[in-house]
C-alpha cells in the first residue's frame, strides 16, 4: 500500500519521486503506468529512470516486446533505508510499503 501524503503546497523532494517509483516496480513494469501511478511526464519520468538506471537502481527488460522495468538488490535496499529515514524524522508518516 502506498503511503498517503497530505496535501500541501510543496513539491516532492527527489528523494520522495526514486522511492515512489521503486514502490510501483515490484514486478516489471513498463514506463506508462509507472508516469500514471508516480504523476510524473514522460520527461521527468526519462531522467528519473535514467538516473535510477545508471545508480543501479533498476535494471530495465524487454518482455515480450515491451520495455519494463524491475527494481534491483540496490533499489530494495535503498526503499528500505528511506523508509526507516522517513519513520525516524516523522513517525506519524506511513511509510512506502516493501510488499
Amino acid at each position: 500500500m502506498l503511503r498517503m501524503r497530505e496535501v500541501s503546497d510543496r513539491n516532492r523532494s527527489k528523494f520522495e519521486i526514486i522511492a515512489e517509483i521503486l514502490s510501483q516496480l515490484r514486478k516489471p513494469t513498463g514506463r506508462t503506468n509507472i508516469m500514471s501511478h508516480c504523476n510524473m511526464s514522460s520527461l521527468q519520468s526519462g531522467e528519473y529512470l535514467s538516473f535510477m538506471k545508471s545508480n543501479y537502481l533498476i535494471r530495465i527488460a524487454t518482455i515480450a516486446g515491451k520495455v519494463t522495468y524491475q527494481r534491483t538488490e540496490a533499489g530494495r535496499e535503498f526503499l528500505k533505508i528511506y523508509n526507516k529515514m522517513v519513520m525516524l524524522l516523522d513517525p506519524r508518516i506511513s511509510a512506502f510499503s516493501l510488499i
